[in-house]
């Protein structure tokens, strides 16, 4: 639970957090042309809107905010896509590229994973709520007291009549 919890926490920090370690990290560890930090200063501006767009999708989820953790499914695919990000971050000759593209694919990852839990639990509340209404509206069957039978009860009719004036 401490591990969901955490990513709880860590999914709108790390939407500022991981491109700008791409940027340090290209300032500490990479030794090569202009060009590719003018690849990174575009590549820094989706990463926070992927970041973003993916803790939105999570969080949406009515069992992830009043848990405040996340699901061990994307626990796993958001660990997955942080470490590829980390790992990016130190730009390891001849491994960058393929980082980049397991980065791309968690993305992709965590994207359809999200909105498929989103959808499960949408449809599993929205079920409850039809089936709510359909109980209100069912029309209810109030059970009549049985009254004593008497056999010489006394009766006494009253008519009511309008009159015409």
């Amino acid at each position: 639970m401490i591990i969901r919890k955490a990513f709880y926490w860590w999914l709108f920090p790390s939407a500022v957090v991981l491109p700008v370690w791409l940027l340090v990290g290209w300032a500490a560890f990479h030794s090569g042309s202009g060009w590719s930090f003018l690849g990174l200063l575009v590549l820094c501006p989706i990463l926070f809107v992927a970041l973003l767009a993916i803790g939105g999708i999570i969080v949406a989820r009515r069992s992830v905010r009043e848990s405040r953790a996340v699901s061990w499914y994307d626990a796993g695919v958001l660990a997955g896509w942080n470490a590829s990000i980390i790992a990016f971050g130190f730009f390891p000759a001849g491994v960058t590229g393929w980082l980049a593209v397991l980065g791309v694919l968690f993305f992709l990852g965590a994207f359809w994973l999200g909105l498929w839990e989103l959808m499960t639990e949408l449809r599993g509340r929205v079920e409850q709520t039809f089936a709510a209404y359909e109980s209100a509206a069912r029309p209810q069957q109030v059970p009549q007291p049985e009254s004593p039978i008497v056999d010489d009860a006394e009766v006494i009719i009253i008519e009511e009549r309008r009159r015409e004036d």
